[in-house]
């Protein structure tokens, strides 16, 4: 299969949206449309951290990777944080995860990290297969506290 990975453009929204909704799908997830606006608004600011690569074949983008660069106490200098990171479902297996993650990192070198790092649901085994070739399991365990809740 052949695609090209490039930095998402204004003009790609429509094409970006149903591969979005799918990634929100995957993870049973549902955020209002003015939460996408605004995640795809910081993805074209040139001032925010948060940087988008797309796998394009033909006319269709068929996956896309989002990325966070940031600072690190650990680093002389940053870290880049691979945030989302979607394949069409009738493309997966063929190589276009593995390049998305391969040009976030040489994105990231760019931008001066020192590394790149990314997290999963431990249940998802074909994705976990993908990432166990490129950097294998960490021993580090995640935790999340939502901040939004009351009580």
């Amino acid at each position: 299969m052949a695609f090209e990975i490039r930095p998402v453009a204004a003009e790609d929204f429509e094409a970006w949206l149903p591969l979005w909704q799918g990634y929100l799908a995957f993870y049973e997830s549902d955020l209002p449309q003015e939460r996408t606006d605004l995640t795809w608004s910081r993805i074209l600011d040139p001032t925010s951290p948060i940087n988008c690569l797309v796998a394009q074949d033909g006319k269709a983008i068929v996956g896309f990777a989002t990325f966070v660069t940031h600072p690190s106490t650990w680093l002389e200098v940053g870290d880049c944080y691979l945030e989302d990171l979607f394949v069409a479902p009738d493309r997966r297996g063929g190589g276009t995860g593995r390049a998305l993650i391969d040009a976030v990192a040489v994105a990231a070198r760019q931008f001066g990290c020192e590394r790149l790092y990314w997290t999963t649901q431990s249940g998802n085994d074909r994705a976990r297969a993908l990432y166990d070739t490129i950097a294998g399991p960490s021993d580090v365990v995640r935790y999340r506290l939502n901040l939004t809740r009351r009580g």
